[in-house]
């Protein structure tokens, strides 16, 4: 009895905990919109600047401090015309410094990110973002998320549980991370954790759907798939969330912002939100009927096949491979 009210109240508190990670994040994200500034800088080869354009493509920002591009470099994979990064080599107010795809410099809160350049290579367009308040404290919402994320786990399926879904997710980031994309953008770590995270929900979301359809075909067998599903929902929702998140700080060091909604950022979110609501069971009791929740899970999986597959058919935008 004592243990059950102790797990019990472990679990309140990690549920509080995810719940002011998420306030944390979102105090982060306001707090960037309303303080931070982002824009573009155009350097040509030896001409020193220290102003830069507002995303308005009209205001005009001072920096604090010089920038002069020294030399522009496109370095090419072995064998091929394709580029493998995009290097440029500054002196920011006095000091050598390069920024390359994934490479960022900050200096006094203001991070350089590469860009663009010119056909004629003597120029380079840099991306300039100064958020020197935001970026803590989303990113500390961020690590918060991830202990209550854990800790929630730990709870519901235990370590060996916790231990079987991150050692094929280790797996898979190692062989993704292998991988050499022509793309400079995508030659990253964080790519990898960003996928490999992603596809091991999305494979776990697919087993709910499967197991959903067999609960609803079978009454003999509700029950107890009704028991699984209910517990892997948590590990699936988590790793999506994880996903999304890790995609984030990714597109934060790359393009110096969190998030742009493109079509399968925003079908991503909507999915962890189809899937988050079941969760609530105690508060919304149609999922307590296991009949009720495997149509529910059955049903949620055109989320997933949308995401997945219909981003790419259909809406196009960064994310789409076609």
């Amino acid at each position: 009895m004592n243990h059950s009210f102790l797990k019990y109240n472990d679990s309140r508190a990690a549920a509080l905990l995810l719940h002011c990670a998420l306030g944390i994040m979102l105090l982060g994200a306001l707090v960037t919109y309303f303080t931070a500034g982002r824009g573009y800088i155009h350097l040509r080869q030896g001409k020193p600047q220290n102003t830069y354009t507002l995303e308005d493509e009209i205001t005009q920002r001072a920096l604090p401090f010089d920038i002069r591009l020294v030399l522009f470099e496109i370095e090419y994979h072995s064998g091929t015309e394709q580029p493998a990064d995009f290097i440029s080599f500054l002196q920011v107010d006095g000091q050598m410094c390069q920024v390359s795809m994934n490479k960022i410099h900050v200096y006094r809160h203001y991070r350089l990110c590469q860009f663009s350049y010119d056909s004629d290579e003597m120029g380079t367009i840099l991306l300039v973002s100064h958020d020197p308040w935001g970026i803590g404290i989303t990113y500390t919402g961020y690590l918060l998320l991830g202990i209550s994320m854990l800790w929630l786990l730990f709870l519901r399926i235990g370590w060996k549980g916790l231990c079987a879904l991150l050692l094929p997710t280790a797996a898979l980031w190692f062989y993704i991370s292998q991988m050499n994309p022509m793309t400079p953008i995508l030659r990253t770590p964080m790519l990898a954790l960003h996928v490999s995270v992603i596809m091991i929900s999305y494979l776990l979301l697919l087993f709910i759907a499967i197991t959903s359809a067999i609960g609803i075909a079978s009454k003999k067998q509700r029950k107890r798939l009704y028991r699984w599903n209910v517990k892997l929902l948590y590990p699936a929702v988590f790793m999506l969330a994880a996903g999304i998140f890790i995609g984030a700080v990714w597109a934060n060091i790359s393009w110096g912002r969190y998030w742009g909604w493109d079509p399968k950022e925003t079908c991503a979110l909507i999915t962890l939100f189809v899937y988050a609501v079941p969760m609530h069971r105690k508060s919304l009791p149609f999922f307590a009927k296991p009949l009720k929740f495997h149509w529910y899970g059955l049903l949620a999986f055109l989320s997933v096949l949308i995401t997945f597959l219909g981003v790419s058919f259909l809406m196009g935008g960064m994310h789409s491979y076609l």
